[in-house]
């Protein structure tokens, strides 16, 4: 029972670090920019195609294909930015209500887009990367699979730099003083345009990481985004609005409540123990479990 217990937990806990990832990025990006993206888990299913096509075509392991795919989701952020988020922020004559409007309905067009044009590409079949990272552990009677281990290592690895350049270097001081005041950030010479292109490029680029190491136990369709967008946007809210910490912490949450819903009660409920446990935190805790952090903590 207790073994069973401490296995369920620890199996929330590995797969939570990556829903942690995917998640820091769309709270970094609505924190700093207020664009809520609605082709986030999309782009996660992006970077697990890239890193089975990577596997398929080169044989180049998921873990060395992290860069390649990173750069590539960095890139791609920025063009969607460019095109698509900031003319639609920038319109004239309407107001900034009905911008944000307008992005969020280009934002789902774009997840459409993705969805639609991945289907066309490689069919409806799921894919993954067979035999990376095989192995697993026994740590006490509990079981560890080598791929889940690394892949959360790997995550919490990169949303540790993220957290050192948010509050370390010039970067983070940028986006602190454009988030408090963007005029006064451009009187004193921050560009505010680009920081927020480049917020929004590296929210982008944590989806690309995630699905790159995701790739190596979870099987990916061109339709698997929509439950990642659905937990991103769960796990956002527990964690605060803006808070790439709470993001993180919460997405750790959400994994735990997923397993132990699946285990205990079924395996087809398992999101609706998430669902559960999300508006409790609605009622009792709107602001999200770890308040008083900006986007940059």
């Amino acid at each position: 029972m207790v073994t069973t217990l401490v296995q369920t937990l620890v199996s929330g806990i590995l797969v939570g670090g990556l829903y942690g990832l995917f998640s820091s990025g769309l709270t970094l990006i609505f924190g700093i920019t207020r664009v809520i993206n609605f082709a986030h888990g999309d782009f996660v299913t992006l970077g697990m195609f890239g890193a089975v096509l990577l596997f398929t075509w080169l044989g180049l392991s998921p873990l060395l294909g992290i860069v390649p795919v990173a750069i590539g989701s960095l890139l791609l952020g920025a063009i969607v930015h460019r095109v698509i988020v900031r003319r639609t922020l920038s319109i004239t004559g309407i107001s900034a209500v009905d911008a944000q409007h307008g992005q969020l309905v280009l934002t789902l067009a774009v997840s459409i887009l993705i969805s639609n044009g991945l289907l066309m590409l490689f069919g409806p079949a799921p894919r993954a990367v067979q035999g990376v990272l095989p192995g697993v552990y026994d740590v006490f009677g509990v079981f560890i699979a080598q791929a889940r281990l690394v892949s959360f290592l790997i995550a919490l690895l990169v949303f540790l730099i993220l957290y050192v350049a948010l509050q370390r270097t010039l970067y983070g001081k940028a986006i602190r003083a454009t988030v408090d005041d963007r005029d006064m950030a451009a009187m004193v010479g921050i560009d505010p345009d680009r920081v927020y292109a480049v917020s929004f490029s590296v929210g982008i680029m944590l989806t690309g990481v995630a699905g790159c190491v995701l790739a190596t136990y979870y099987p990916v369709t061109p339709t698997t985004g929509g439950s990642f967008l659905i937990i991103a946007f769960v796990t956002v809210v527990m964690g605060g609005l803006g808070n790439v910490v709470g993001a993180f912490v919460a997405g750790l949450l959400v994994g735990v409540i997923q397993q132990v819903t699946a285990i205990y009660v079924a395996v087809d409920l398992q999101d609706v123990g998430l669902f559960l446990a999300f508006v409790l935190v609605l009622l009792f805790r709107p602001q999200g479990i770890l308040a008083g952090r900006r986007a940059h903590a």
